[in-house]
């Protein structure tokens, strides 16, 4: 208690220095702790269910996964299966407990007459017994649920019960219309509980035996060749994952060669072969399964190491503060080791001196983290879409990570100067201080060297932000090959309000007539798969085709599409209103289709097939356009007309104003409820909006990133000017007799900025190399531009010199303006 006292004491003897110090080390602090936040939630929190260790996701790797394919945030092709393979599976469990799956989809609730948008999470009958989840009230889904024609039994989330139904009790056994099905209610979930998935927070839970009711015009149950569906399981008590895995593959070689037999395609000899060989792998799934998870964390470790840096450049600016501190206490230390004190006992002292500072960075820190938290999820929650639940409050592992950052931050910028301190104490006993000037200047170089190391640090920060940047800037102007300007999209969705397919296509058509109707509207077309976001794909039998791929995107889109959307024909035509179910079947294919599938050859006329027989004629070629991700190249991509789809389900109507998009969008909506009031409008936005969005991890990135830049250069800039004016005031007596003896103040100016172009160098030096090492790591998030650019590299060097220099000539002036006459009486 006595040394913190002292400590408090001497703290508070010098209130601008120690409030500097907490200051610099609060911001790195803080910036650390809010990073560190936002990783335990995505990358390390596990899921709140009993002894989620347990548990294990099921995937396949490999390129098996040929048919029909559909993913969402739950992972990616590794982890769908087949519903006819999951059941497979779920009979045979083998080293498992229990297997369970699931699938989300989008949802038109409806209680008491009021309908909203929403989800639905299709879960097996093992998915909350294997979990141990509990009800709030109520009960959850049984494996009886989910047997034969199973129960129409619902189970809410918390969040839907409480918000939309008031967290009234006596919901249960009351009907819910889930897609134009009455399902009756039978329990609520526990508050906080979202399902497996990070990505997901469904409305409410059904059985996974009415997929089909669920999914107009995609029954998916029936089909081999039909990938959509998630699998976990826990393991058996004293089992490991790899035994496991071994039992399960045993049931496994079964099922994938009645697949490899079932396999209507073609393909090559040695892909067929190769697919026969896959095999399953059971990967741990205690935090859940998500495709964001494996997609965040290069961008998580990239943040946290920028913050990290940015905690060494204001640790090194605490540890100057107190060099320069030890230094004008040198006469304290050494009464005190008059008076009898050890080394080891200054060494505490200044220690305990350090860690108190340390402690107000701490608290500094925790409510700047608290304050970045915040404005980080609130800028997820609105910018990015398949986000997980995350909460703005700082969990107990982050506040033992912030402790522990603090303790070690405090040991890292006092060891040396208490140290130094202890040390000048012996030697001004024994020597009187004689030693004092050639300690300080020591303590000088030891200053310069970290504010160089400081000026390395910052511009391992700038040049990758000036990476990002760029690689931003390309992301928003690369060429999507369509014309995005003034196009509104929306999805609709009649089936799931109890639409036949007869009479949605009925309804498709009005609405592109009564939209195109719309004043200051230019065209009007619609498509399945939303552009520049959703990812459908199947393999084609192309008939002669014995290429190992035959998996292509595809698209089913309205009459005139691709001149309405602005995508150039090559060859061919494109569909006409005469394409309808009554027509012959065909196709428009773009170009990598084209020469993935037919090489040099003219691809009109030529006939492919989906899960049958080549039937369906290609009357068209396009230019490639951007498909699901504005990174991606473009892939091969076939379009069908959607009035030659028995039931099309939900459909994305994409609306060219010519007016400001502000003027159209009330006007849309009102056409859809003239049609429909009932039916729910999703993902109502502009398609620029939507390239916006799916750039929104990339801007994150950059935000937060420069930022991080910003400041680091700021407390590196603060470092040097400290150094700076320290070295003015210790140099005082030798300027004023330079000045004296006839020196002009531009040459006592270009001495002190020598100095700072010499700390400066140094710092570019070490820093350059180290920024293009860290760029490197980070190349597989840019676009467009490579970790060493010579322009970003310059342009940093550039801007930390100027900032340099600025940082320098404040203390060179002062010293250019020194009295002699006072100088020379100094000290």
């Amino acid at each position: 208690m006595a040394s913190l006292r002292i400590a408090l004491r001497s703290l508070t003897r010098t209130p601008v220095l120690s409030l500097v110090v907490v200051l610099s080390l609060g911001l790195g602090i803080g910036a650390n702790t809010a990073i560190f936040s936002l990783m335990h939630q995505v990358l390390l929190r596990s899921l709140a269910v009993p002894n989620p260790s347990e548990l294990v996701a099921v995937h396949s790797p490999g390129e098996f996964k040929g048919g029909r394919n559909s993913t969402d945030g739950s992972g990616g092709m590794e982890a769908i299966f087949s519903y006819p393979t999951f059941r497979e599976l779920e009979k045979h469990p083998q080293g498992l407990r229990g297997l369970a799956g699931y699938r989300q989809t989008h949802a038109s609730l409806s209680v008491n007459g009021q309908t909203c948008a929403g989800s639905a999470l299709m879960t097996s009958g093992g998915y909350f017994p294997i979990l141990g989840i509990q009800s709030l009230i109520g009960r959850t889904l049984s494996w009886d649920d989910d047997r034969g024609a199973g129960q129409p039994v619902a189970v809410l989330s918390y969040g839907y019960w409480k918000d939309k139904l008031g967290g009234r009790r006596d919901v249960l056994n009351q009907p819910i219309r889930v897609n134009g099905h009455i399902f009756t209610i039978v329990g609520v979930l526990p508050k906080g509980f979202t399902g497996v998935s990070q990505t997901q927070d469904p409305n409410v839970y059904v059985p996974l035996v009415f997929k089909a009711d669920l999914t107009p015009g995609w029954d998916g149950r029936g089909r081999r060749d039909d990938f959509w569906i998630y699998i976990f399981g826990r393991l058996q008590a004293n089992t490991t994952a790899a035994q496991a895995q071994d039992a399960l593959n045993s049931v496994y070689r079964g099922i994938v060669s009645e697949d490899v037999k079932a396999w209507r395609y073609g393909g090559s000899d040695a892909y067929l072969k190769r697919w026969a060989g896959s095999r399953l792998a059971l990967v741990p799934a205690n935090s859940g399964q998500s495709a964001l998870r494996d997609q965040a964390r290069t961008p998580i470790y990239i943040l946290l190491a920028c913050a990290a840096l940015v905690l060494l450049i204001a640790a090194g600016n605490a540890a100057n503060l107190l060099l320069a501190k030890a230094v004008l206490r040198a006469r304290e230390m050494a009464v005190r080791s008059a008076l009898g004190a050890s080394r080891w006992q200054i060494v505490r002292q200044l220690l305990t001196e350090a860690l108190m500072l340390s402690l107000g960075g701490c608290v500094v820190g925790l409510l700047l983290a608290t304050w970045t938290l915040s404005l980080l999820v609130s800028t997820l929650a609105k910018g990015m879409q398949g986000i997980p639940s995350l909460v703005p409050e700082l969990e107990w592992p982050v506040l033992i990570f912030c402790a522990g950052v603090s303790m070690v931050t405090g040991l890292l910028f006092g060891l040396y100067p208490a140290w130094v301190g202890s040390r000048a104490a012996v030697s001004a006993t024994l020597k009187d201080e004689s030693g004092q000037a050639s300690a300080t200047r020591g303590g000088v170089r030891v200053r310069k060297l970290l504010v160089a190391a400081q000026v390395a640090l910052s511009m391992a920060l700038l040049i990758p932000m000036g990476l990002f940047l760029k690689s931003l800037v390309n992301l928003l102007h690369v060429d999507l090959g369509l014309k995005a300007e003034n196009l509104i999209s929306f999805a609709i969705a009649p089936e799931m309000n109890g639409y036949k397919p007869d009479r949605s296509r009925a309804l498709f058509e009005r609405a592109e007539q009564e939209l195109a109707a719309i004043p200051g509207v230019q065209s009007v077309t619609a498509a399945q798969v939303a552009l520049i976001a959703d990812d459908w794909g199947s393999n084609v039998n192309v008939g002669r085709y014995t290429g190992g791929d035959s998996y292509s995107k595809f698209n089913k889109v309205g009459p005139g599409f691709f001149g309405k959307m602005g995508v150039p024909l090559i060859n061919g035509r494109e569909f006409a209103d005469s394409d309808t179910l009554a027509a012959p079947k065909v196709a428009v294919v773009n170009q990598t289709f084209a020469r993935h599938f037919f090489g040099a050859a003219n691809p009109i006329g030529r006939r492919f097939g989906i899960a049958s027989k080549p039937d369906i004629e290609i009357v068209g070629v396009v230019k490639d356009s951007k498909y699901s991700s504005t990174r991606d190249a473009a892939p091969p991509v076939y379009f069908l007309p959607y009035r030659q789809d028995q039931g099309i389900g939900d459909i994305y109507f994409y609306v060219r104003a010519a007016l400001p998009v502000n003027q159209i969008v009330p006007q849309v909506r009102g056409v859809i409820r003239r049609l429909d009031r009932d039916l729910p409008l999703r993902d109502l936005r502009t398609l620029e909006e939507t390239v916006s969005l799916s750039a929104q991890s990339e801007r994150l990135v950059l935000q937060l990133a420069s930022a991080f830049a910003i400041l680091a250069t700021f407390l590196a800039m603060l470092g040097l000017y400290g150094v700076m004016a320290y070295g003015v005031t210790r140099r005082r007596r030798e300027f004023g007799i330079r000045l004296a003896l006839g020196a002009r103040p531009a040459t006592i100016r270009s001495l002190v900025l020598r100095e700072v172009w010499l700390i400066l160098a140094a710092g570019i030096v070490v820093g350059v190399p180290a920024a293009l090492g860290l760029a490197k790591l980070a190349e597989s998030q840019l676009f467009g531009v490579k970790s060493f650019d010579a322009a970003i590299v310059a342009a940093a060097i550039t801007a930390l010199s100027a900032a340099g220099l600025a940082a320098g000539y404040l203390p060179a002036l002062r010293a250019s303006r020194i009295d002699p006459q006072q100088a020379l009486r100094y000290e």
